[in-house]
C-alpha cells in the first residue's frame, strides 16, 4: 500500500504536537511495510527517516517560503494570534514567513496539490486537520483515491466558543468530504459526529502511541538547587501557552501549591499568546521568584524537563488526546491529566482531575512533592504503562492501515 500524507508541520518545522504524531505514525506505516511520500509546504533537503519519501514545495515559483523559527507556524493557533506572530516575524527581503493569512497559506499549499497527485503512485490519500484538507481534496479530484482525514483538534478545542468561523467552516467541509476520518481519542469523535456533523460510522479512533525507549543517558537528572545546595523539587507545565492548554490554571495551582511546599520551584516550557499575561500574573501573586519561564523546548531539552520534574501538571480546558502525558510518564514523570482528556481514555497510573478544580490540583501536587514513596510508585507504575506495546508506534500504524483498507473497499459510496 502507498500513501500520500498531507502534512503541515514536520520537525524541524513545529509548534506542538501534530508534528510529533506525525512523525510517530509515518515511523509505525514505515515498519508495518507502508510506502509513505509526505508532502509539507516547506522546502527540504532531505528526509530525516530511512524510508520515507519527504517532498517539499520549494523553487523560485513557490510562494511557501519557512524560515527556522518554530513559533511561526502555528497549526493549533487562532486567526488573530497567527497575525500577532506575523506581525512580529523577521522578514526576508520582501518574501514573508508565510503569507498574509494563514487560511492563504492554507489555499496555496492546497495549489500545488494536485501536481504531487499526479507525479507520485499512491493508494490512499491523508491529510492532517484542517490545514491539509483541502490539499487532499485537490488530489482526490485528480487520483480519484480515497481521502482519509486525520483530526488532531477542532477549532472549538482551540478557541472554545468563539473560535474562527472560517476554520470552523473548514473543518466541517474537509469532514464532509472525508471517505474516513481517523479521530484521536472518543471524545474529538463525539465533537466530529455532534459539532461537525460527521457520519459515525465513518469515524475511526485510533489512540497515538509514541516512541517506546528513553534514550540511555548517564547524566544526573537536572535540579534547580537553593542557596545551601539543597534540591528544590519542580512541577512543570509543558505545551503551547494557550488558552485550550490552561496555563493560568497553573498558575493559580502554584501559588496555592508554594503555601505548603515554599521551596518548590515552577517551570513553564512553552510559547504562545497568553504568556505575557502569565508573567504578569505569576508576579501578582509573588511567584516573580518561583516561575521559571523557559520558552519552547525542543530535543533534549525536552527530556531533560521531564527528568527535573517531580510532577508534570497537563491542566488543559481541552486535550483531544495529550502526548505530553505519554512523554511524562515515559520519563517516569508522574502526570497529572483532566478527566475529560483523551489520554484518559487510555491511562490508569495518572491522578485525574478537573482542569477547573484548583484545590484538587494543588492536593495531588503536595500529596506527590510531600511524599516520596507515593511519587516513586506513580512513576514506577507509569513508567510500565506506557512500555506497554499498546502505547508503541505499531498499534496506531496498524490501525491506521485497516482504516485505510475501509475507505478502499467503500471507496466511491460517499462522493
Amino acid at each position: 500500500m502507498r500513501v500520500l500524507m498531507f502534512g503541515w508541520e514536520f520537525p524541524p518545522y513545529q509548534a506542538g504536537g501534530l508534528a510529533t504524531a506525525t512523525v510517530g505514525l509515518v515511523k509505525g506505516l514505515l515498519r508495518q511495510g507502508v510506502g509513505v511520500t509526505l508532502v509539507v509546504p516547506f522546502p527540504v533537503t532531505e528526509s530525516p527517516l530511512s524510508g520515507l519519501k519527504l517532498l517539499g514545495v520549494e523553487g523560485a515559483e513557490a510562494p511557501l517560503t519557512v524560515h527556522r523559527i518554530p513559533s511561526t507556524i502555528l497549526p493549533y493557533g487562532t486567526e488573530t494570534q497567527y497575525q500577532e506572530i506575523l506581525a512580529a516575524a523577521p522578514r526576508s527581503g520582501t518574501r514573508q514567513v508565510y503569507g498574509e493569512t494563514l487560511v492563504a497559506e492554507v489555499d496555496r499549499f492546497a495549489s500545488f496539490a494536485a501536481e504531487f497527485a499526479r507525479q507520485e503512485p499512491h493508494d490512499v490519500i491523508d491529510a492532517h486537520d484542517w490545514l491539509t484538507f483541502p490539499a487532499a481534496i485537490a488530489a482526490r479530484e485528480v487520483s480519484g483515491r480515497p481521502f482519509v482525514a486525520h483530526i488532531h483538534a477542532t477549532e472549538y478545542d482551540r478557541a472554545g466558543e468563539h473560535g474562527n468561523a472560517e476554520i470552523i467552516r473548514r473543518e466541517r467541509d474537509g469532514l464532509t468530504a472525508a471517505d474516513r476520518i481517523i479521530s484521536n481519542s472518543h471524545v474529538l469523535k463525539r465533537v466530529c459526529v455532534e459539532r461537525f456533523g460527521a457520519v459515525a460510522r465513518r469515524v475511526d479512533v485510533v489512540h497515538w502511541g509514541i516512541d517506546g525507549t528513553v534514550s540511555a543517558t548517564h547524566e544526573p537528572p537536572p535540579v534547580i538547587r537553593d542557596l545551601a545546595g539543597r534540591r528544590r523539587p519542580v512541577v512543570l507545565f509543558l505545551g503551547r501557552v494557550t488558552w485550550q492548554k490552561g496555563p493560568d490554571y497553573f498558575i493559580e495551582v502554584a501559588s496555592r501549591v508554594s503555601r505548603y511546599v515554599p521551596d518548590a520551584r515552577f517551570v513553564v516550557a512553552g510559547t504562545g499568546n497568553l504568556l505575557p499575561r502569565l508573567i504578569q500574573r505569576a508576579a501578582e501573586l509573588g511567584l516573580a521568584d518561583k516561575v521559571h519561564f523557559t520558552g519552547g523546548l525542543q530535543g533534549r531539552d525536552v527530556t531533560r524537563a521531564y527528568r527535573m520534574a517531580d510532577v508534570c501538571v497537563m491542566p488543559s480546558v481541552s486535550e483531544p488526546f495529550g502526548l505530553v502525558a505519554l512523554e511524562s510518564l515515559r520519563h517516569g514523570t508522574p502526570c497529572i491529566v483532566p478527566r475529560t482528556a483523551g489520554v484518559s481514555e487510555v491511562i490508569t497510573n495518572a491522578f485525574k482531575v478537573d482542569f477547573w478544580d484548583v484545590a484538587a490540583m494543588t492536593d495531588q501536587v503536595v500529596a506527590l512533592l510531600r511524599h516520596p514513596a507515593l511519587r516513586h510508585e506513580m512513576s514506577e507504575n507509569g513508567s510500565a504503562e506506557v512500555s506497554q506495546p499498546r502505547f508503541g508506534l505499531d498499534e496506531p500504524a496498524s490501525r491506521t492501515v485497516e482504516s485505510y483498507r475501509r475507505a478502499l473497499a467503500t471507496r466511491g459510496g460517499h462522493h
